[in-house]
This record gives structure tokens, C-alpha cells and sequence, in this order.
């Protein structure tokens, strides 16, 4: 790494731990320029300041932010799009479960709005619509936003509940057989998807709904 991405790597581990030790309410370009033993000028020039420190680290840590694992829409995938649904679905999880500070980011995501909060929720739907938008209208038989945004909003509910509670519905949220309980859950509803989502790749289904179109080819 060259010294500008060494500084920078520094500057992230520093907002983190101030986050970790201290939450959200104790961040500031002050604080972070302390804890980096940097000056608050480095990090509006690197960063452009504390809203543009915050998207970065999210975007190395938060699952949607990132887009890590997700195809893209020129991408071919030859997993079918239960498959998919449910890589994202488990991804979401680790990076939830192993990130004490991401799960704090999102708490404060939920109860506070500002220009952070913003940004971070419009790259999020942006990130995930992308996605979501593949695998929609597939099947007339389901609607795909609204079966995926249950299951998202239940594992971070569950990963952000287990901050209080060590058990919901008798399920424990804070140990790996609780979670592998909820994810066998999640792999239980996913086999509800209509059969040409279980059995047909991305691939086969995007072609014939292609060919099916308007102006397309029919097979």
C-alpha cells in the first residue's frame, strides 16, 4: 500500500474503534483526528470529511453497500435464483454477526435521520434494487421485493435484538445454533418459491423471459 492508503487504512480502524468503544453519539472529525493522531484537515481531504469517512467504511464492511457477492446485471449466474436469494440471505448474516460496529452503524441507521443516515439508506436500496430487480417477475406467482424484504428485515431485527435479548421465541439470537436454527428457517421458506425459481439457473430464466418479450424471439 502506498502512504496515502496506509493513512487512510489508519483513519477507518480509528473511526471504528471510537464507535465501538463509545457509539455513534461520540463520533466527529475532531474525535477520529485524535485517535488517528492525524489532523482533522487529512481527513477532509481524503475523505471529504465525516459523512464521506462513514460511506467508505461502510462500503468495506456493510453486505449491500459493498455489493460484494451480488451479480451484476451484465453478469451471468448459473444458480437459480432460490440459490442466490438465499447466498445473499446468509451473507447478511456473517457480516452482521462478525461486526459488532456494523451492527451499531445500523442501530443508529434506524432511530437517527441526517445527511449520513441518507446516504447510506439511498446507496443501500440502490445496491439491493439492482438485484432484486433481476430475480422480479421471473414468476408471476410471487412478489419478489416483498418475500426478500421480510426475510432481511427479520435477520436485522433478530441480529440487532440480541444487543437486549438473548432469546426471541424461545430461539437463541446470540449463539451460532440459534442462527443455524434461523437460517435452516430461511432455507424452509425459500423452498415455497415457485419450482422454476428452485430448478432453473438466473441464466434459462432471464433468456425466456427475454424471448417472451415484445420484439423477442419466441421459443
Amino acid at each position: 500500500m502506498s502512504r496515502r492508503q496506509q493513512t487512510e487504512q489508519h483513519i477507518l480502524q480509528a473511526l471504528e474503534a471510537q464507535i465501538r468503544e463509545a457509539g455513534m453519539g461520540s463520533i466527529g472529525v475532531n474525535a477520529i483526528a485524535r485517535r488517528a493522531g492525524v489532523s482533522k484537515e487529512l481527513i477532509y481531504r481524503y475523505f471529504d470529511g465525516l459523512d464521506g469517512l462513514l460511506l467508505r467504511w461502510m462500503q468495506e464492511q456493510d453486505f449491500w453497500t459493498g455489493q460484494r457477492g451480488l451479480p451484476e446485471k451484465t453478469e451471468s449466474s448459473d444458480q437459480t435464483p432460490r440459490q442466490l436469494v438465499l447466498d445473499m440471505l446468509r451473507a447478511q448474516v456473517d457480516a452482521l454477526s462478525s461486526n459488532e460496529t456494523l451492527r451499531e452503524v445500523r442501530r443508529w441507521e434506524l432511530v437517527e435521520l441526517n445527511e449520513v443516515t441518507s446516504r447510506l439508506a439511498q446507496r443501500r436500496e440502490k445496491a439491493a434494487r439492482s438485484f432484486i430487480d433481476r430475480i422480479d417477475g421471473l414468476s408471476p406467482d410471487i412478489d419478489m421485493p416483498a418475500t426478500v424484504s421480510v426475510m432481511l428485515a427479520g435477520i436485522l431485527y433478530l441480529m440487532l435484538r440480541a444487543k437486549t435479548e438473548s432469546r426471541f421465541l424461545g430461539v437463541p439470537i446470540r449463539t451460532e445454533e440459534g442462527w443455524e436454527r434461523i437460517l435452516n428457517a430461511l432455507d424452509t421458506l425459500t423452498s415455497a418459491f415457485p419450482e422454476s425459481l428452485q430448478e432453473q439457473s438466473l441464466d434459462e430464466l432471464e433468456a425466456r423471459r427475454t424471448s417472451t418479450q415484445p420484439g423477442g424471439l419466441q421459443i
